[in-house]
């Protein structure tokens, strides 16, 4: 005799009282409901008249109380998620990542043939020689893989963590992002077949029925275990953390001294524009300054490769990396030379 399946209302209110915030899914399905018919698209086949384009986070679904835009309505306030699933008690519960705080391994096994390319494979990771062709089957084959070379053990094993079961047959671990640390979803960064739930994503809870089966919990574990350490550091390495931006200290620029009277001013003016310029201009700052300064090279009054190096270093100085500057440079040097300067400060 199959298990009853878990009340929505019941499992979602659980969830809620975890700390985890959750919201309604369509009945059957597992995208999010919609709070009203402006918030509706529609479909390309059968589009909807009453949509209106709107920003999901100023949606006036939220203040009245409505579950829209998914995990922007997420809530674990128990009067809430009452109210929801009162309305449509057959609603599959979303649980949104980010607002609780977690970080969800996703693997698939959507079958398929598997890249042979290591770097498509798990991209980063040093791989045996021996694996055998035709081993890799899904994501379950590359996550051990992941494992073994980090000589690490199973999620959902050691530490023990909610696992759940997808109706395709793959697999969602369950942890607890460490205390201060958030992290972005970014399907197959990880790894072929590797996805990870986080920020603005959501998990469909178990105890969801969809049109394609249940999403089942594993075994009797029903605690979230943190992030393991080993998975934490491979994360951080493909992108998913989101690292604060830190302000670039901009130190006083002293340029170096080139030529004399008005070819060392001309020579200041230009490396102090290109070392002070804005991000979205400095570009064409450093351009604009290697033309002018190419002028002078190529009427003999200072030599290109100094100047080429002078502009390098105002260039890192604005933020620029070498790469960045180096066709700048380049273009702008060669274009001035073409019109040298005369003595009287107009080129030629």
């Amino acid at each position: 005799m199959a298990a009853p399946t878990p009340d929505p209302l019941r499992v979602a209110l659980w969830l809620a009282g975890q700390g985890y915030a959750v919201h309604p899914l369509a009945p059957g399905l597992k995208v999010p409901v919609r709070g009203c018919d402006r918030c509706s698209p529609g479909t390309t086949e059968r589009p909807n008249p009453a949509h209106v384009e709107h920003d999901g986070h100023t949606c006036p679904c939220h203040a009245s109380g409505r579950p829209c835009h998914g995990v922007l309505a997420a809530t674990t306030d128990p009067d809430r998620v009452t109210a929801w699933w009162t309305r449509t008690p057959t609603a599959g519960v979303g649980v949104a990542a980010g607002p609780s705080g977690l970080v969800i391994l996703d693997v698939d096994c959507h079958g398929g043939e598997a890249p042979t390319d290591p770097e498509r494979l798990l991209p980063g990771v040093e791989l045996p020689d021996d694996i055998i062709p035709g081993s890799i089957i899904d994501g379950r084959d590359v996550l051990a893989l992941l494992v073994e070379a980090r000589r690490a053990t199973l999620p959902g094993c050691a530490p023990e963590t909610l696992t759940v079961r997808t109706p395709s047959g793959g697999l969602h671990y369950w942890f607890r992002a460490p205390a201060g640390t958030r992290w972005r979803p970014q399907a197959g960064a990880l790894g072929w077949q590797l996805d990870v739930r986080a920020g603005s994503s959501y998990a469909v809870a178990p105890g969801t029925v969809t049109r394609d089966g249940a999403y089942t919990a594993l075994g009797d574990c029903r605690t979230v275990a943190e992030l393991p350490v080993w998975l934490a550091r491979d994360l951080d390495r493909t992108g998913h953390r989101v690292r604060p931006e830190r302000p670039r200290v901009v130190l006083p620029w002293r340029p170096r001294r080139m030529g004399n009277g008005y070819v060392a001013a001309a020579v200041e003016a230009e490396l102090r524009a290109v070392a002070e310029a804005l991000p979205g201009t400095r570009n064409d700052t450093l351009n604009r300054a290697a033309f002018s300064l190419g002028t002078l090279c190529g009427a003999g009054r200072l030599d290109r490769a100094q100047v080429a190096d002078v502009l390098t270093d105002a260039a890192r100085h604005a933020g620029l990396s070498e790469r960045e500057a180096e066709a700048a440079i380049r273009s702008g040097l060669a274009a001035g030379e073409r019109q040298p300067r005369t003595a009287t400060g107009a080129a030629a």
